[in-house]
């Protein structure tokens, strides 16, 4: 649930409500998982299109980037998982989030926190650590791109070591509306 309670939060800070319609997809993820993942592939397009990032080198631009990021993927944790269940390792990065509303660094703590509590793969960090240390070996070439050629550049560096990292690990085929 804390992907949910995150969307909501994310929608309230940015002034976007678009992104309040997030217990929809999670309602549609409760009725039928694949139509809960369809729901959420059609409002992370809807609402990443509406939250439009600048210069990822401006403090703003780039929490509100880093809150609708956080928020799409606790989403999508949420709609996977499939349960209303609220379990205990939620709580305290769920008080984060909310505090989210105040303090919006709060909300991006909230969500590492949750990130380090599910004790992921260390690979799961490689696209992570990949874009920021691209981000700041590339400073000088990127300011220059602007806004939309800097997402061209880490959007291609997170698919590439994003593949990388699926390619390191045998993947299990699952198939889609049975």
């Amino acid at each position: 649930m804390i992907g949910v309670i995150a969307s909501v939060i994310a929608g309230l800070v940015l002034n976007e409500y678009v992104m309040v319609i997030g217990p929809v997809v999670f309602a549609l993820s409760l009725k039928n998982r694949d139509l809960g993942l369809v729901g959420y592939f059609l409002y992370i397009l809807y609402s990443g299109s509406k939250v439009v990032a600048g210069d990822v080198y401006t403090y703003g631009e780039l929490m509100n980037a880093l809150m609708v990021a956080f928020s799409g993927v606790l989403l999508l944790d949420d709609v996977l998982r499939g349960s209303v269940r609220f379990r205990k390792s939620e709580l305290i990065p769920t008080l984060f989030i909310l505090l989210g509303l105040v303090l919006p660094e709060s909300f991006l703590a909230g969500g590492v926190l949750y990130f380090i509590m599910l004790r992921p793969d260390w690979r799961a960090a490689l696209p992570v650590i990949g874009v920021i240390v691209a981000l700041v070996l590339l400073r000088e070439n990127l300011t220059n791109l602007g806004a939309s050629g800097q997402a061209v550049v880490f959007g291609s560096f997170a698919l590439f070591t994003l593949a990388l990292s699926f390619l390191m690990k045998d993947l299990k085929r699952v198939e889609m509306f049975k």
